[in-house]
């Protein structure tokens, strides 16, 4: 009897996490390709949950930087700050947190992140 409540336990754990992960990732905007990790694992930073980034928000946030700069004419700069703005709006951001995230990464950027709270 104590195996059926363990597997029962087991899968509404399993079931609830999956529909957590679902949900979270169908909160991230089209116009965020290839960001997704940025906003998924820096999300607790970015809404204030925790005081510092974890290690996967930072991994996630410095690719995903280097990869706009590494665009030219501005365009992924422009693409990466539209993302945010938009996710930053639907996922509640708080504009203080998106702008300190490179600094508390320790990622240099060739572009001010007031840009990607303030708009073009």
């Amino acid at each position: 009897m104590g195996e059926k409540k363990v597997f029962g336990i087991l899968m509404f754990v399993m079931v609830y996490g999956l529909a957590v992960t679902r949900l979270s990732y169908g909160q991230i905007p089209a116009t965020c390709n290839g960001d997704e990790k940025l906003l998924s694992y820096c999300g607790l930073y970015l809404i204030n949950n925790v005081a510092n980034p974890s290690s996967d928000c930072c991994n996630g946030a410095s690719d995903a930087f280097k990869r706009a700069m590494a665009v030219p004419n501005g365009q992924g700069i422009r693409d990466i700050c539209n993302c945010l703005r938009v996710a930053g709006s639907n996922l509640h951001f708080h504009p203080d947190k998106l702008v300190s995230l490179p600094t508390a990464c320790h990622i240099q950027l060739s572009f001010s992140m007031e840009l990607c709270v303030s708009g073009p």
